[in-house]
């Protein structure tokens, strides 16, 4: 008789398509390109050679149409995880821009004191690096078989090649990264974190 199998423990990454982005995109670029021409420095986080803006972006009333579209995404992860937003509440706490020129990356990180993370693209050319999000299992690492074709329950690593309009939300703890810019165009996105505050009751 052969036997049952049952799949715990998922790790859900969300992929959602803006529509009409391009309108969108054209102001968040002459934002970001503002935000740079006052601040060339930037901050250092995970960014390799590439830049990385403040993080209050999203408190910026020319950001306010993005924001809205995070937190539409973001409902619809909330229902389908049937959190109960009549205990918490949750909004977006961070947002800043990462502009990577060619070889500029992201080591590999996760985002503390968040409980969903997102990106979304405004400027991905071929060959700009693609974000990647590894197992967040260590202990499946610690002897791994050959296997003919790699498939959901034994990827070590999974990547997304970014194209402009493209938002992913995931958990803050996913490890991730971004992979080395070969391109001769610089890669553009914006990058969000979302937190959660118990309500008081009355």
């Amino acid at each position: 008789m052969p036997g049952s199998r049952n799949d715990w423990f998922p790790t859900s990454v969300w992929n959602f398509e803006i529509d009409n982005y391009q309108q969108l995109n054209a102001l968040l670029l002459q934002e970001i390109a503002a935000e740079y021409q006052r601040d060339r420095v930037g901050e250092k986080w995970s960014n390799v050679l590439g830049w990385h803006s403040v993080n209050n972006l999203h408190d910026r009333q020319s950001f306010g149409e993005f924001t809205q579209i995070i937190n539409e995404n973001v409902s619809e992860v909330t229902k389908f995880l049937r959190w109960d937003l009549q205990q918490f509440s949750i909004n977006i706490t961070t947002c800043w821009a990462i502009v990577n020129g060619k070889f500029a990356l992201n080591s590999m990180h996760n985002h503390p004191n968040s409980i969903l993370s997102g990106v979304y693209y405004l400027q991905a050319p071929a060959q700009s690096g693609s974000i990647f999000f590894t197992d967040p299992r260590p202990g499946s690492q610690m002897l791994i078989p050959p296997v003919e074709e790699f498939n959901l329950w034994t990827f070590p690593k999974i990547s997304y090649k970014p194209h402009a309009g493209m938002m992913l939300l995931f958990p803050s703890w996913l490890l991730h990264g971004v992979e080395m810019n070969m391109s001769d165009e610089v890669r553009i996105s914006l990058s969000f974190n979302i937190g959660m505050a118990p309500k008081i009751r009355a």
